[in-house]
């Protein structure tokens, strides 16, 4: 270590020399192990000088003379960066900025891998004579769970940041050259060049079941929705026409509706028998009453009789089709059961009436709204909470052109842009003129550039976002 009022002359000037004292020189003012500008001054001027405090975060905000640019600098301890993937993780040590422990080594997603982990930390500790070393990865989806839950059981502070944050100081490099290793030293250079990153804040538990209840509800949706377009070729083939059978008042995935495919997959299966045959054995199977099932029997009896199906009864659809139905009924008792649970865990949350309470959001898109946003103290500003979900304005800005009217970021929660987009929607076709209706319509009859459907609820969405957050501070329902 250096003395106090001297730095690395291979780095930095030293302003103790007589020698310089009435001369001016270059000094530059810089990250460690980074030089960022070149300014002039003398040793009048009394320019403090720049050290590393390996066991706190300093920031120097000095009001510098009038031939020097104002500059703050952002100093940070030793670090572990980990560049997280599928099959092989990276990390590599860092004492500053530019200065590397070592090149980067493959960390294995094993016991024996996180020990020799928790072993560099430590080493790295007495290294930079350091309480704490933090670690530092990018968000990879499912990928980093393993690394994360290994820190959090060994109290271990890290810091989570976008893949694309430490993708543009990849690209501040001429050549931008990408490897595993040469990761680490990307997410390196973001974690000391950011002065605003903060550490990891796990949120309480019963925030974190609600995201994933949803987020296993949508991936089971998506699955729901791939075997209903399977069951729908299957019937257009068998039963071609069949959806004129049901208007606006029925459904096709009602249960009778399915009971009779499943007992009859062909046409000709279900005319060899009297509609009061199928009705007795409909009738068994389902807890509709009896006028219920002759109604839904007697439209699929006459479809049948009209319909020319493409199919013999011998043929791989028809067999399939009842054991289709089969998978179908139990995926969709299945994303019931999960909305269920959602939605009874949701209401035990003290905003959840509030949410509820808003023009066209019920349940459960209250539940699922509230899964996505988790625990609304974490957001200090409406700003905030716009730039988590997405929703805040791009601005581009050149010349005459004034950039502040673009489209939005996207940059965000992608999940509760949906849920939020769905909640407008619905609550502009009620049109119960309600302050959310009036904004929407209003954007759409503007004088100047009128929004179409989709940017106007878009729009929307954002005021029904900053409208949440400010029902959830103060607890109070939806009045107009």
């Amino acid at each position: 270590m250096e003395e106090p009022g001297k730095v690395r002359t291979s780095r930095f000037l030293d302003l103790s020399n007589s020698e310089l004292a009435t001369k001016k020189v270059l000094l530059p003012i810089c990250i460690p192990g980074r030089f960022i500008e070149m300014s002039t001054c003398t040793k009048d001027d009394e320019m403090p000088y720049l050290t590393q405090k390996n066991d706190l975060i300093l920031r120097l905000r000095e009001v510098l003379p009038s031939n020097m640019h104002r500059k703050e600098v952002l100093m940070r301890g030793p670090v572990i960066t980990v560049d997280v993937s599928k099959g092989s993780c990276h990390y590599q040590p860092f004492l500053e900025n530019g200065n590397p422990v070592r090149k980067a080594k493959v960390l294995h997603d094993t016991i024996e891998g996180f020990s020799e982990l928790k072993e560099t930390i430590e080493r790295v500790k007495e290294k930079g004579n350091v309480d704490n070393v933090p670690v530092v990865f990018e968000a990879t989806g499912v990928y980093h769970r393993c690394l994360q839950k290994f820190l959090d059981d060994n109290s271990i502070p890290y810091f989570i940041i976008s893949p694309l944050l430490s993708s543009a100081y990849r690209k501040t490099n001429l050549h931008g050259n990408k490897t595993d290793p040469l990761d680490c030293a990307h997410i390196a250079k973001a974690y000391y060049c950011e002065d605003n990153l903060l550490p990891f804040n796990k949120q309480e538990d019963r925030f974190i079941k609600l995201q994933k209840l949803n987020r296993y509800y949508e991936t089971e949706l998506i699955h729901l929705r791939k075997r209903k377009v399977s069951f729908r070729s299957y019937l257009d083939i068998i039963y071609p026409c069949i959806d004129r059978c049901f208007g606006s008042n029925g459904s096709l995935y009602d249960p009778v509706a399915m009971e009779v495919l499943k007992k009859y997959p062909h046409p000709a299966l279900l005319l060899k028998h009297r509609e009061e045959t199928v009705v007795k054995v409909i009738e068994k199977k389902v807890n509709h009453d009896k006028k219920f099932v002759e109604k839904i029997v007697h439209k699929m009896y006459e479809c049948a009789m009209h319909c020319y199906s493409g199919a013999e009864v011998t043929d791989l659809e028809v067999i399939k089709l009842p054991e289709m139905i089969e998978e179908l009924q139990s995926q969709m008792k299945l994303c019931s059961c999960v909305l269920n649970e959602l939605v009874s865990e949701a209401k035990l949350i003290p905003y959840f009436e509030s949410i509820r309470s808003i023009i066209g959001i019920g349940d459960n898109l209250a539940a699922r709204i509230i899964a996505e946003l988790g625990d609304m103290s974490r957001f200090p500003n409406r700003r905030a909470i716009s730039a988590f979900a997405g929703l805040n304005p791009k601005i581009l800005q050149s010349g005459d052109v004034d950039g502040i009217h673009l489209k939005i970021s996207k940059k965000g929660n992608r999940h509760l842009r949906c849920l939020l987009y769905l909640g407008t929607s619905c609550n502009y076709r009620l049109k119960k003129h309600d302050p959310l209706y009036e904004f929407n319509q209003k954007k759409r009859q503007q004088a100047q550039s009128p929004l179409k459907a989709k940017a106007a609820n878009i729009a929307a969405a954002h005021k029904l976002l900053i409208v949440i957050y400010a029902m959830s501070r103060s607890v109070e329902m939806y009045r107009f």
